[in-house]
């Protein structure tokens, strides 16, 4: 895809300010997953060995009901919105969905691919992905744009995921 100049000349002037907001992304991350890191229920991302910092177009973390009295994710994501957090739930199964069934039934697809290949059912049954599906049923994101705020803003958030757990049976029950 081509940009027009004007879309340039905005990207162009973003870029001097990457680096900055990068380290101050990658600083509120790991400030906020040193603060929620405590609460149960919560575990935050893991970067892999050797990675000195990430972008962060997100902030990720895991969520698991069984600590918050079962309650369902929607209804976590929902209090913590209340609490003045935007976040998502982030994708879901990705060989899922619909659109991958319509594929399969169109008509250059058909084209493309043998008849053996072309059974959807099966197909399924080798991409399955129980690890990714059991993530996209926990995932939690709180966009980039958080983690360009202050220290301050950090201990909101992470004092609302714990307000959040702490009145997590009368959430439950609601």
């Amino acid at each position: 895809l081509r940009i027009t100049e004007y879309q340039a000349a905005i990207g162009l002037a973003q870029l001097a300010r990457l680096e900055g907001e990068s380290v101050k992304r990658h600083g509120n991350a790991e400030y906020l997953k040193g603060k929620i890191k405590g609460i149960p229920g919560i575990a935050p991302y893991e970067l892999s060995p050797g990675v000195t910092r990430a972008a962060f177009h997100l902030f990720p973390f895991r969520y698991d009901k069984a600590e918050f009295h079962n309650m369902p994710r929607a209804t976590f994501l929902k209090a913590l919105s209340a609490e003045g957090v935007p976040c998502a739930s982030g994708y879901g199964p990705l060989n899922k969905g619909q659109y991958v069934k319509q594929a399969f039934s169109t008509k250059n697809f058909r084209r493309m691919y043998a008849p053996a290949d072309l059974d959807y059912a099966a197909w399924l049954e080798r991409t399955r992905c129980p690890e990714n599906d059991r993530l996209c049923e926990e995932a939690v994101w709180l966009s980039q744009n958080l983690l360009l705020a202050e220290k301050a803003d950090m201990d909101d958030i992470a004092d609302a995921i714990a307000k959040v757990h702490a009145n997590a049976g009368k959430l439950a029950k609601a």
